[in-house]
């Protein structure tokens, strides 16, 4: 499968990315992830690692079983889980002063590299439905957009786009319907005008494809 010429190489080695360990929902020991990470790097791949987003501190949605510390660090890459950690602009720019400034600091020390992942809304409705539709607005790609800005502003070089199909948080990229007129007569779905902005519907490639 690596052979291929359309397999995702970073500095000449093909990339793996293993995602979960840390979590609290999740099982695994941090011993179970060193095993891992150090299985995939002697068989020559650059390995990546979907993370809690407090994977540095230890708290919130990472385990605190402090022997993680070393866990994560093992990571060629880092990519912190950031979907619906915060909710606007405003939530988008304490992120970035809290989490993505000292994590970027903390993998420059430890010779990693780092990929904080960038959302354009959220809406599990269909999935869980206590929660509102459109529960984290897009709010016509700017919600998306202020995130790429500040990834890149603080240094990022690389960024993980959550997601091109997930349909049931919400969160997918690919061409989705600009009106409520064109969406299936059966369900409750996000259309793309739902915050008075008139879009495209491939808004959100073309946001990806400039970010």
């Amino acid at each position: 499968v690596t052979n291929s010429s359309a397999y995702v190489r970073h500095k000449g080695k093909p990339v793996l990315c293993i995602w979960g360990f840390g979590f609290t929902d999740r099982p695994g020991t941090p011993q179970d992830a060193q095993t891992v990470i150090q299985f995939f790097k002697n068989a020559g791949c650059t390995v990546m690692g979907g993370v809690p987003t407090y994977w540095r501190t230890l708290d919130h949605d990472s385990q605190t079983n402090a022997a993680w510390a070393d866990a994560y660090r093992a990571f060629d890459i880092i990519s912190p889980w950031s979907v619906t950690r915060f909710r606007d602009t405003t939530g988008a720019d304490n992120f970035k002063s809290t989490q993505l400034i000292p994590d970027l600091a903390d993998c420059a020390t430890n010779n990693i590299e780092y990929m904080p992942v960038v959302f354009p809304g959220f809406s599990w409705h269909n999935l869980k439905p206590a929660y509102p539709l459109n529960d984290i607005p897009r709010y016509g790609g700017s919600f998306y957009w202020r995130q790429v800005y500040n990834a890149i502003s603080a240094g990022c070089t690389m960024l993980y786009g959550a997601m091109f199909d997930e349909m049931n948080e919400g969160t997918s990229m690919f061409k989705m319907a600009p009106t409520a007129a064109q969406l299936p007569a059966q369900g409750t779905f996000v259309p793309l005008n739902i915050d008075g902005a008139n879009l495209p519907s491939d808004w959100y490639l073309r946001l990806a494809d400039q970010a």
